[in-house]
Protein backbone atom coordinates (compact mmCIF):
# COMPACT_ATOMS: atom_id res chain seq x y z
CA UNK A 1 0.00 0.00 0.00
CA UNK A 2 2.96 2.51 0.88
CA UNK A 3 5.15 1.79 -2.19
CA UNK A 4 2.03 2.83 -4.32
CA UNK A 5 1.32 5.67 -2.66
CA UNK A 6 4.79 7.31 -2.81
CA UNK A 7 5.17 6.34 -6.39
CA UNK A 8 1.76 7.97 -7.59
CA UNK A 9 2.41 11.50 -5.42
CA UNK A 10 6.09 11.33 -7.13
CA UNK A 11 4.79 10.40 -10.37
CA UNK A 12 2.52 13.43 -10.21
CA UNK A 13 4.45 15.77 -9.03
CA UNK A 14 7.12 14.94 -12.13
CA UNK A 15 4.05 14.94 -14.29
CA UNK A 16 2.74 18.60 -13.49
CA UNK A 17 6.64 19.76 -13.76
CA UNK A 18 7.72 19.96 -9.93
CA UNK A 19 11.77 19.36 -9.99
CA UNK A 20 12.72 15.31 -9.56
CA UNK A 21 14.09 16.55 -5.65
CA UNK A 22 11.04 18.34 -4.61
CA UNK A 23 8.84 15.87 -6.26
CA UNK A 24 10.18 12.89 -4.22
CA UNK A 25 10.66 15.27 -0.82
CA UNK A 26 7.17 15.96 -1.25
CA UNK A 27 6.38 12.36 -1.20
CA UNK A 28 8.21 11.36 1.89
CA UNK A 29 6.99 14.26 3.51
CA UNK A 30 2.93 13.40 2.52
CA UNK A 31 3.28 10.26 3.80
CA UNK A 32 5.42 10.95 7.52
CA UNK A 33 2.65 14.05 8.03
CA UNK A 34 -0.37 12.90 6.68
CA UNK A 35 -0.21 8.82 6.66
CA UNK A 36 1.96 7.98 9.54
CA UNK A 37 1.20 11.48 11.68
CA UNK A 38 4.98 12.19 12.73
CA UNK A 39 6.33 14.89 14.30
CA UNK A 40 7.90 17.18 11.16
CA UNK A 41 10.70 17.64 13.46
CA UNK A 42 11.42 14.36 11.91
CA UNK A 43 12.72 15.41 8.28
CA UNK A 44 15.10 17.95 9.06
CA UNK A 45 16.83 16.01 11.44
CA UNK A 46 17.03 12.97 8.66
CA UNK A 47 18.19 15.31 6.30
CA UNK A 48 21.06 16.73 8.36
CA UNK A 49 22.51 13.32 9.27
CA UNK A 50 22.96 12.71 5.50
CA UNK A 51 24.33 16.00 4.44
CA UNK A 52 26.07 16.10 7.21
CA UNK A 53 28.34 13.06 5.71
CA UNK A 54 32.18 14.07 5.14
CA UNK A 55 32.37 12.39 2.13
CA UNK A 56 30.14 14.68 0.46
CA UNK A 57 32.59 17.36 0.65
CA UNK A 58 34.05 15.08 -2.30
CA UNK A 59 31.49 16.01 -5.04
CA UNK A 60 31.87 20.02 -5.52
CA UNK A 61 35.76 19.34 -4.96
CA UNK A 62 35.74 16.87 -7.89
CA UNK A 63 34.04 19.47 -10.14
CA UNK A 64 35.59 22.17 -9.78
CA UNK A 65 39.07 20.19 -10.32
CA UNK A 66 37.81 19.69 -13.21
CA UNK A 67 36.63 23.08 -13.91
CA UNK A 68 40.08 24.16 -13.42
CA UNK A 69 41.74 21.84 -15.16
CA UNK A 70 40.32 23.03 -18.41
CA UNK A 71 40.69 26.62 -17.09
CA UNK A 72 44.55 26.31 -16.27
CA UNK A 73 45.31 25.18 -20.02
CA UNK A 74 46.53 21.77 -19.30
CA UNK A 75 43.49 20.17 -21.45
CA UNK A 76 44.13 22.10 -24.73
CA UNK A 77 48.23 20.71 -24.36
CA UNK A 78 46.55 17.09 -23.54
CA UNK A 79 44.73 17.67 -27.09
CA UNK A 80 48.35 18.76 -28.65
CA UNK A 81 49.76 15.70 -27.46
CA UNK A 82 47.33 13.40 -28.49
CA UNK A 83 47.76 15.01 -31.89
CA UNK A 84 50.66 14.75 -32.60
CA UNK A 85 50.84 11.29 -31.12
CA UNK A 86 47.47 9.89 -32.95
CA UNK A 87 46.87 12.94 -35.47
CA UNK A 88 48.71 10.83 -38.52
CA UNK A 89 46.46 7.64 -38.17
CA UNK A 90 43.56 7.10 -40.19
CA UNK A 91 40.46 7.89 -37.92
CA UNK A 92 42.77 9.45 -35.61
CA UNK A 93 40.95 12.08 -34.47
CA UNK A 94 38.48 9.73 -33.67
CA UNK A 95 41.08 7.80 -31.54
CA UNK A 96 41.76 11.33 -29.87
CA UNK A 97 38.16 11.84 -28.95
CA UNK A 98 38.00 8.90 -26.98
CA UNK A 99 41.14 9.41 -25.54
CA UNK A 100 40.51 12.90 -24.68
CA UNK A 101 37.52 11.53 -22.76
CA UNK A 102 39.84 8.73 -20.97
CA UNK A 103 42.00 10.84 -19.42
CA UNK A 104 40.23 13.32 -18.20
CA UNK A 105 37.77 10.79 -16.68
CA UNK A 106 40.64 10.85 -14.09
CA UNK A 107 40.28 14.00 -13.59
CA UNK A 108 36.71 15.28 -13.64
CA UNK A 109 34.82 12.16 -12.92
CA UNK A 110 31.44 13.63 -14.26
CA UNK A 111 30.29 12.84 -17.87
CA UNK A 112 28.74 16.48 -18.30
CA UNK A 113 32.35 18.46 -17.40
CA UNK A 114 33.75 16.31 -19.82
CA UNK A 115 31.32 17.59 -23.09
CA UNK A 116 31.53 20.96 -21.47
CA UNK A 117 34.78 21.32 -21.52
CA UNK A 118 36.37 19.31 -24.60
CA UNK A 119 33.31 18.82 -26.40
CA UNK A 120 33.19 21.19 -29.17
CA UNK A 121 37.04 20.62 -29.62
CA UNK A 122 36.49 17.32 -30.07
CA UNK A 123 34.05 17.76 -32.50
CA UNK A 124 35.56 20.14 -34.87
CA UNK A 125 38.97 18.35 -35.34
CA UNK A 126 36.61 15.17 -36.51
CA UNK A 127 34.45 17.33 -38.54
CA UNK A 128 37.98 19.04 -40.08
CA UNK A 129 39.05 15.42 -40.73
CA UNK A 130 35.92 14.58 -42.79
CA UNK A 131 33.56 12.57 -40.34
CA UNK A 132 29.96 13.71 -40.46
CA UNK A 133 28.66 15.92 -36.88
CA UNK A 134 26.36 13.84 -35.98
CA UNK A 135 28.59 10.83 -36.04
CA UNK A 136 31.52 13.23 -34.19
CA UNK A 137 28.71 14.20 -31.54
CA UNK A 138 27.82 10.73 -30.73
CA UNK A 139 30.83 9.64 -30.34
CA UNK A 140 31.43 12.48 -28.58
CA UNK A 141 28.49 11.65 -25.84
CA UNK A 142 29.14 8.34 -25.74
CA UNK A 143 32.75 8.57 -24.81
CA UNK A 144 32.24 11.11 -22.01
CA UNK A 145 30.30 8.22 -20.26
CA UNK A 146 33.92 6.70 -19.31
CA UNK A 147 33.83 9.90 -16.50
CA UNK A 148 31.59 8.18 -14.30
CA UNK A 149 33.15 4.63 -14.37
CA UNK A 150 36.84 5.12 -14.72
CA UNK A 151 38.13 6.91 -10.92
CA UNK A 152 37.41 9.28 -9.55
CA UNK A 153 33.71 9.04 -10.02
CA UNK A 154 31.28 11.44 -8.77
CA UNK A 155 28.24 9.37 -9.81
CA UNK A 156 30.01 5.98 -7.57
CA UNK A 157 30.23 8.44 -4.80
CA UNK A 158 26.52 9.15 -4.67
CA UNK A 159 25.98 6.14 -5.16
CA UNK A 160 28.20 4.13 -2.29
CA UNK A 161 26.35 7.02 -0.12
CA UNK A 162 22.69 6.49 -1.25
CA UNK A 163 23.50 2.58 -0.79
CA UNK A 164 25.24 2.60 2.82
CA UNK A 165 27.63 0.52 3.46
CA UNK A 166 29.89 0.58 0.41
CA UNK A 167 33.64 2.00 0.39
CA UNK A 168 34.03 4.70 -2.14
CA UNK A 169 37.70 3.90 -2.92
CA UNK A 170 36.46 0.10 -3.61
CA UNK A 171 33.77 1.22 -6.07
CA UNK A 172 36.48 3.29 -7.71
CA UNK A 173 38.81 0.30 -8.24
CA UNK A 174 35.75 -1.76 -9.19
CA UNK A 175 35.01 0.65 -12.05
CA UNK A 176 38.49 0.66 -13.26
CA UNK A 177 38.68 -2.08 -15.53
CA UNK A 178 35.02 -1.65 -16.99
CA UNK A 179 35.93 1.80 -17.88
CA UNK A 180 39.02 0.77 -20.00
CA UNK A 181 37.04 -1.71 -21.57
CA UNK A 182 34.38 1.14 -22.19
CA UNK A 183 36.95 2.88 -24.15
CA UNK A 184 38.91 0.35 -25.78
CA UNK A 185 35.53 -1.03 -27.39
CA UNK A 186 35.10 2.88 -28.87
CA UNK A 187 37.86 2.95 -29.85
CA UNK A 188 37.42 -0.29 -31.74
CA UNK A 189 34.15 0.88 -33.21
CA UNK A 190 35.95 4.25 -33.79
CA UNK A 191 38.71 0.77 -36.01
CA UNK A 192 36.00 0.13 -38.11
CA UNK A 193 34.49 3.12 -39.03
CA UNK A 194 37.60 4.54 -40.39
CA UNK A 195 37.82 1.62 -42.64
CA UNK A 196 34.87 2.60 -44.84
CA UNK A 197 35.39 6.29 -44.82
CA UNK A 198 38.08 8.64 -45.84
CA UNK A 199 39.45 10.72 -43.03
CA UNK A 200 41.87 12.64 -43.59
CA UNK A 201 44.61 13.46 -41.01
CA UNK A 202 45.10 16.29 -38.76
CA UNK A 203 49.09 16.81 -38.37
CA UNK A 204 52.30 16.24 -40.76
CA UNK A 205 54.69 13.52 -39.62
CA UNK A 206 55.64 15.04 -36.23
CA UNK A 207 59.75 14.32 -35.34
CA UNK A 208 60.43 12.77 -31.83
CA UNK A 209 61.51 16.18 -30.03
CA UNK A 210 58.25 17.64 -30.76
CA UNK A 211 56.83 14.92 -29.36
CA UNK A 212 59.13 14.84 -26.52
CA UNK A 213 58.96 18.39 -25.60
CA UNK A 214 54.83 18.14 -25.95
CA UNK A 215 55.15 15.23 -23.81
CA UNK A 216 56.85 17.14 -20.94
CA UNK A 217 54.13 19.51 -21.13
CA UNK A 218 51.15 17.25 -20.42
CA UNK A 219 53.23 15.10 -17.92
CA UNK A 220 51.67 17.60 -14.99
CA UNK A 221 48.52 16.60 -16.41
CA UNK A 222 49.02 13.16 -16.09
CA UNK A 223 50.68 12.64 -12.51
CA UNK A 224 46.95 13.99 -11.41
CA UNK A 225 44.79 11.28 -11.65
CA UNK A 226 47.42 8.93 -10.68
CA UNK A 227 48.66 11.04 -7.32
CA UNK A 228 44.78 11.27 -6.20
CA UNK A 229 43.69 7.14 -7.17
CA UNK A 230 47.94 6.67 -5.80
CA UNK A 231 47.23 8.18 -2.86
CA UNK A 232 44.06 6.44 -2.27
CA UNK A 233 45.40 2.63 -2.74
CA UNK A 234 47.97 3.67 -0.37
CA UNK A 235 45.84 4.99 2.42
CA UNK A 236 47.70 8.37 2.51
CA UNK A 237 44.17 9.91 2.35
CA UNK A 238 40.78 9.07 1.78
CA UNK A 239 38.51 9.87 -1.40
CA UNK A 240 37.51 13.40 0.26
CA UNK A 241 40.72 14.56 0.50
CA UNK A 242 42.09 13.33 -2.61
CA UNK A 243 39.51 15.38 -3.95
CA UNK A 244 40.77 18.31 -1.45
CA UNK A 245 44.62 17.16 -3.09
CA UNK A 246 43.75 17.32 -6.31
CA UNK A 247 41.99 21.05 -6.26
CA UNK A 248 45.33 22.12 -4.66
CA UNK A 249 47.46 20.46 -6.99
CA UNK A 250 45.68 21.82 -10.28
CA UNK A 251 45.28 25.88 -8.74
CA UNK A 252 49.46 25.36 -8.57
CA UNK A 253 49.53 24.31 -11.51
CA UNK A 254 47.53 26.77 -12.61
CA UNK A 255 49.26 29.99 -10.96
CA UNK A 256 52.48 28.32 -11.33
CA UNK A 257 53.31 26.40 -14.07
CA UNK A 258 51.07 27.04 -16.98
CA UNK A 259 50.16 30.77 -15.44
CA UNK A 260 46.81 31.04 -17.33
CA UNK A 261 44.83 30.82 -14.15
CA UNK A 262 43.15 33.88 -12.94
CA UNK A 263 41.61 34.52 -9.21
CA UNK A 264 38.09 34.45 -11.00
CA UNK A 265 38.26 31.13 -12.41
CA UNK A 266 38.89 30.37 -8.72
CA UNK A 267 35.42 32.11 -8.17
CA UNK A 268 33.71 30.56 -11.27
CA UNK A 269 35.03 27.13 -10.01
CA UNK A 270 33.81 27.92 -6.48
CA UNK A 271 30.25 28.61 -7.41
CA UNK A 272 30.15 26.03 -10.33
CA UNK A 273 30.84 23.29 -7.75
CA UNK A 274 28.26 24.24 -5.38
CA UNK A 275 25.48 25.20 -7.73
CA UNK A 276 26.08 21.64 -9.00
CA UNK A 277 26.44 20.05 -5.65
CA UNK A 278 23.29 21.61 -4.04
CA UNK A 279 20.91 20.36 -6.88
CA UNK A 280 22.72 16.57 -6.06
CA UNK A 281 22.12 17.84 -1.91
CA UNK A 282 18.44 18.06 -2.39
CA UNK A 283 18.50 15.07 -4.49
CA UNK A 284 20.12 13.02 -1.58
CA UNK A 285 18.08 14.74 1.25
CA UNK A 286 14.55 14.51 -0.17
CA UNK A 287 16.11 10.55 -1.06
CA UNK A 288 17.16 9.97 2.93
CA UNK A 289 13.79 10.92 4.01
CA UNK A 290 12.22 8.12 1.48
CA UNK A 291 14.53 5.32 2.22
CA UNK A 292 14.21 5.97 5.81
CA UNK A 293 10.20 5.11 5.17
CA UNK A 294 11.19 2.37 3.23
CA UNK A 295 13.14 0.94 6.23
CA UNK A 296 10.91 1.77 8.64
CA UNK A 297 8.27 -0.19 6.75
CA UNK A 298 10.27 -3.14 5.47
CA UNK A 299 9.39 -2.63 1.86
CA UNK A 300 13.11 -3.97 1.36
CA UNK A 301 12.47 -6.82 3.22
CA UNK A 302 8.97 -7.52 1.41
CA UNK A 303 10.09 -7.06 -2.26
CA UNK A 304 13.14 -9.38 -1.36
CA UNK A 305 11.13 -12.00 -0.21
CA UNK A 306 8.94 -11.47 -3.25
CA UNK A 307 12.23 -11.23 -5.84
CA UNK A 308 13.25 -14.38 -4.19
CA UNK A 309 10.22 -16.51 -4.86
CA UNK A 310 10.23 -15.70 -8.08
CA UNK A 311 14.28 -16.41 -8.76
CA UNK A 312 17.43 -17.44 -6.32
CA UNK A 313 20.37 -16.60 -9.10
CA UNK A 314 22.01 -13.75 -8.00
CA UNK A 315 22.67 -13.89 -11.72
CA UNK A 316 18.64 -13.29 -12.98
CA UNK A 317 18.24 -10.57 -10.32
CA UNK A 318 21.13 -8.35 -11.55
CA UNK A 319 19.80 -8.68 -15.56
CA UNK A 320 16.22 -8.05 -14.30
CA UNK A 321 17.84 -5.07 -12.14
CA UNK A 322 20.36 -3.90 -15.27
CA UNK A 323 17.19 -3.80 -17.85
CA UNK A 324 14.64 -2.24 -15.58
CA UNK A 325 17.52 0.74 -15.25
CA UNK A 326 17.86 1.02 -18.48
CA UNK A 327 14.10 0.99 -19.52
CA UNK A 328 14.06 3.97 -16.42
CA UNK A 329 17.23 5.43 -17.36
CA UNK A 330 15.21 6.70 -21.01
CA UNK A 331 12.68 9.10 -18.98
CA UNK A 332 14.82 9.75 -15.84
CA UNK A 333 18.00 11.32 -14.68
CA UNK A 334 20.82 8.80 -13.65
CA UNK A 335 21.15 10.59 -10.13
CA UNK A 336 17.62 10.48 -9.18
CA UNK A 337 17.65 6.97 -10.27
CA UNK A 338 20.15 6.53 -7.80
CA UNK A 339 18.88 7.97 -4.77
CA UNK A 340 15.56 6.87 -5.08
CA UNK A 341 16.59 3.16 -5.87
CA UNK A 342 20.04 2.41 -4.40
CA UNK A 343 19.06 2.25 -0.72
CA UNK A 344 16.01 -0.39 -2.02
CA UNK A 345 17.93 -2.48 -4.31
CA UNK A 346 21.80 -2.53 -2.65
CA UNK A 347 20.11 -4.52 0.62
CA UNK A 348 18.39 -6.89 -1.55
CA UNK A 349 21.44 -7.42 -3.47
CA UNK A 350 23.65 -8.68 -0.54
CA UNK A 351 20.72 -11.11 0.40
CA UNK A 352 21.01 -12.54 -2.99
CA UNK A 353 24.94 -13.11 -2.21
CA UNK A 354 26.21 -10.40 -4.97
CA UNK A 355 29.82 -8.32 -4.05
CA UNK A 356 28.75 -4.46 -3.26
CA UNK A 357 31.45 -3.34 -5.50
CA UNK A 358 30.03 -5.63 -8.60
CA UNK A 359 26.34 -4.41 -7.70
CA UNK A 360 27.07 -1.15 -7.74
CA UNK A 361 29.26 -0.75 -10.85
CA UNK A 362 26.61 -2.31 -12.64
CA UNK A 363 24.12 -0.11 -11.06
CA UNK A 364 25.83 3.24 -12.21
CA UNK A 365 26.86 2.10 -15.74
CA UNK A 366 23.65 0.99 -16.04
CA UNK A 367 22.02 4.33 -14.90
CA UNK A 368 24.33 6.21 -17.09
CA UNK A 369 23.08 4.79 -20.27
CA UNK A 370 20.13 6.89 -19.71
CA UNK A 371 22.52 10.23 -20.58
CA UNK A 372 22.75 8.87 -23.96
CA UNK A 373 19.42 7.85 -24.93
CA UNK A 374 16.26 9.70 -26.03
CA UNK A 375 14.06 11.13 -23.79
CA UNK A 376 15.70 12.33 -21.28
CA UNK A 377 19.71 12.05 -22.65
CA UNK A 378 21.00 14.90 -21.05
CA UNK A 379 24.51 14.10 -22.16
CA UNK A 380 22.75 13.74 -25.59
CA UNK A 381 21.48 16.85 -25.60
CA UNK A 382 24.01 18.75 -24.58
CA UNK A 383 25.86 17.39 -27.24
CA UNK A 384 23.64 18.14 -30.14
CA UNK A 385 23.64 21.66 -29.01
CA UNK A 386 27.12 22.38 -28.87
CA UNK A 387 27.08 20.43 -32.44
CA UNK A 388 24.49 21.98 -34.15
CA UNK A 389 22.38 19.43 -34.73
CA UNK A 390 18.86 17.77 -34.29
CA UNK A 391 18.80 15.16 -31.57
CA UNK A 392 17.41 12.74 -33.77
CA UNK A 393 20.27 12.71 -35.90
CA UNK A 394 22.86 12.22 -33.19
CA UNK A 395 20.20 9.44 -31.63
CA UNK A 396 20.51 7.59 -34.77
CA UNK A 397 24.34 7.77 -34.48
CA UNK A 398 24.72 6.82 -31.23
CA UNK A 399 23.53 3.60 -31.69
CA UNK A 400 26.55 1.14 -31.95
CA UNK A 401 27.92 2.63 -29.04
CA UNK A 402 24.71 2.55 -27.06
CA UNK A 403 24.84 -1.16 -27.90
CA UNK A 404 28.90 -1.74 -27.00
CA UNK A 405 27.92 0.11 -23.24
CA UNK A 406 24.79 -2.65 -22.16
CA UNK A 407 27.75 -5.45 -24.02
CA UNK A 408 30.07 -4.40 -20.98
CA UNK A 409 26.94 -4.05 -18.23
CA UNK A 410 26.20 -7.66 -19.51
CA UNK A 411 29.75 -8.82 -19.42
CA UNK A 412 30.31 -7.51 -15.78
CA UNK A 413 26.84 -9.01 -14.70
CA UNK A 414 27.68 -12.45 -16.02
CA UNK A 415 31.98 -12.28 -15.11
CA UNK A 416 32.02 -11.25 -11.45
CA UNK A 417 36.35 -11.00 -11.76
CA UNK A 418 35.79 -8.04 -14.19
CA UNK A 419 35.25 -5.77 -11.50
CA UNK A 420 36.25 -7.27 -8.32
CA UNK A 421 39.64 -8.28 -9.43
CA UNK A 422 41.96 -5.15 -8.78
CA UNK A 423 39.54 -3.74 -5.58
CA UNK A 424 40.10 -7.06 -3.55
CA UNK A 425 44.20 -7.21 -5.14
CA UNK A 426 44.30 -3.71 -3.36
CA UNK A 427 42.60 -5.19 0.01
CA UNK A 428 39.25 -3.59 -0.62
Amino acid sequence: MMLPILSSIFAFSILIGVPIAFGMGLAGVSWILFFEGLDASLLARRMFTVLSSFPLLAIPLFIMMGFLAERCGMLSELVRWLQLLLGRLKGGMAYINVANSMFFAGVSGTAISDVASLGRVEIDLMKKAGYSVPYSAALTAASSICGPIIPPSVAMVIYALAAGGVSIAGLFMAGAVPGLLLGFGMLGISWYKARSGDYGTMVDRPNLAAILRQTVHVIPLIILPVLIIGGIVAGIFTVTESAAIGVIYVLILGFAVTKQLRLRDVYDATVYGAVVSSVLGMLIGAGAIVAWILTRNQVTQQLADNLTSVTTDPTLFMIAVAVALLLLGTVMDATAITIALAPLLAPIARLYGVDDLQFGVVFVLSTMVGLITPPVGIILSLTATVAGISLEAVSQAIIPFVAWIIVVVALIVLIPSLTLWLPHLLGF
